[in-house]
């Protein structure tokens, strides 16, 4: 039998910490508490709706993806089983067993620990805290942190150096107030996520709040200013993502129309009137006049239409 069948899909084990029988009750649920916590962060990175300045409570799908189950606890290291949330589809989404959100937020958790920064900058920090909380203060501690799913697998160490090494990481990350011009394409209102595609055919990820779905909508597939902090690739220099805050629309071109606005939808009524069209009392009226027998049958040939 293969026993790989019956492994929860994620372990964190705290190395070099002492046996779990030794710790204190409260040490290891703030071990499990900043899991919980990490996998709340991540979840929201998801779907790019940040935790507030100060934090808050995660409410919806967010929290209940962190709602992840310890399948066990094992003495020896403290090892825990990790299972995701139970599946909770967001609104409008196909399951077709696809990752869930919080399967996501759990292996974006694990992309971090192997040294993954830059793509969400506030679990980064939150990692970083993570690992000096856990590990800092036990000379010799280390997390290893392994995704056991057939087409995920991976397993990452950390120990009290890596905080550090996070820390240097981001602030080699520039972040910037401006705005990148492009395309508006490709939008996802649920994750609140989109792209831009600049005139160098280069794809910048955006992120917006619920303020600017409107504007969001308004401009898919137009030319937008998209105005906010940018987050620049470290080696390349170039934009890699912003997170809006203002959407400017280019001018619609002048074009002279002998006095129409081509812009505006006018009611047929208005046509009407400005044409004097009338309705039609005799529908032989409406037969084209000046056209020979001939003429016709040469057309239905032409056509393939039997006259």
């Amino acid at each position: 039998m293969d026993e790989r069948k019956n492994e929860t899909p994620f372990r964190v084990t705290l190395e070099g910490a002492g046996r779990l029988e030794d710790r204190p009750l409260r040490e290891i649920a703030e071990f499990l508490d900043g899991l919980v916590t990490l996998v709340a962060r991540a979840s929201a990175g998801v779907l790019h709706r940040p935790q507030p300045a100060g934090g808050g409570r995660y409410e919806g799908p967010i929290e209940d993806a962190s709602h992840i189950r310890l399948a066990s606890l094992t003495s020896g290291s403290v090892v825990a089983e990790i299972l995701p949330a139970p599946a909770s589809p967001l609104h409008g989404a196909i399951n077709l067993d696809a990752e869930t959100l919080s399967e996501q937020a759990i292996g974006r958790v694990i992309e971090v620990a192997a040294g993954r920064v830059d793509g969400d900058p506030e679990l980064a920090r939150a990692f970083s805290a993570f690992v000096d909380s856990v590990v800092g203060r036990r000379p010799g501690a280390s997390l290893r942190f392994e995704d056991r799913r057939p087409s995920h697998q991976r397993d990452v160490v950390v120990d009290a150096r890596f905080g550090e090494t996070i820390r240097a990481a981001l602030s080699a990350t520039t972040h910037l107030e401006g705005d990148v011009t492009g395309r508006l394409f490709e939008a996802n209102l649920e994750a609140r996520s989109a792209q831009v595609r600049t005139p160098s055919g280069e794809r910048v990820d955006i992120q917006f709040d619920p303020d600017h779905d409107q504007d969001i909508r308004r401009s898919l597939g137009g030319r937008a200013a998209v105005k906010g902090e940018i987050i620049y690739d470290p080696h390349t220099k170039r934009a890699r993502a912003v997170h809006v805050r203002e959407i400017v629309t280019g001018d619609q071109l002048a074009l002279d129309f002998e006095g129409a606005d081509f812009w505006i939808d006018r009611p047929a009524s208005d046509l009407i009137a400005e044409t004097g069209a009338g309705p039609v009392a005799d529908p032989g009226d409406l037969q084209l006049q000046g056209v020979s027998e001939a003429e016709w049958e040469a057309l239905y040939q032409a056509l393939g239409i039997a006259p």
